[in-house]
Formats: structure tokens, C-alpha cells, sequence
């Protein structure tokens, strides 16, 4: 990542907990809601659960500041159908999602350092 990338990533962290796993969750492709909202739930190993409108209002906020933009190939997402909207993560999207996984997996090290959580 070259520093002018890293600078523009740095505004959006730390990310809502929701917002990371719907970007996380759209790093495979793209997907219509009910593909997000179950990929969140595999994710999550069922501990978070994101009910339509949550979702579609990270959708909307995530998508105003170019994290996630409406897909326009249908074919290419999992389960898809005509008639649902997809989305996908954007460049600056999959920049952003990665360097919070590296900020949260920091956290963990100091969590496992400090005996917080096991090895």
C-alpha cells in the first residue's frame, strides 16, 4: 500500500462493527442483500445477525463516502436473480476492510500478549 493509499484509508477507522462485516462479507464478490446479510451470519458464526434495514442503511452510508457501489454484473454473484439490486466493494473499499482486519488483528496480539484471550 503506497502512503498516499494508506492516508486515505486512515479517515475511516476504527470501522462500526457492522460496516466492516458488510464490507467483509462483499470481498468475494458481489451480492444482494440477502447474500450479505447470511454471508454476516457465516462470518459471524451466527453471533451477529442484521436485520434489512440495518443493512440497507450501512449499505446507503457505505456507499456515499465510495466503499460500496451497486454491481452491474448480475451473473458473476452468488445466488443471483434479476430482479435483486447487488453490490460490491469498491478498491478504496477492499483498502479500507484490510487495513481494519490488520488494526483489529493487532489488538488481538496485544489481547494474547497480555494472556486477555489464549493462544
Amino acid at each position: 500500500m503506497t502512503r498516499d493509499e494508506t492516508a486515505d484509508v486512515r479517515g475511516f477507522l476504527p470501522m462500526k462493527p457492522r460496516d466492516y462485516l458488510v464490507l467483509f462479507a462483499l470481498l468475494d464478490g458481489p451480492r444482494h442483500g440477502y447474500g450479505v446479510v447470511k454471508e454476516i451470519e457465516e462470518n459471524s458464526a451466527g453471533t451477529v445477525t442484521m436485520d434489512p434495514s440495518n443493512l440497507y442503511r450501512s449499505l446507503k452510508r457505505l456507499m456515499r463516502v465510495d466503499l460500496v457501489e451497486e454491481a452491474d454484473d448480475v451473473g458473476s454473484a452468488p445466488h443471483s436473480d434479476e430482479e435483486r439490486r447487488l453490490y460490491g466493494i469498491t478498491p478504496l473499499g477492499t483498502r479500507v476492510v484490510v487495513a481494519e482486519a490488520e488494526r483489529l488483528a493487532q489488538l488481538t496480539a496485544v489481547a494474547r500478549a497480555r494472556r486477555v484471550i489464549a493462544h
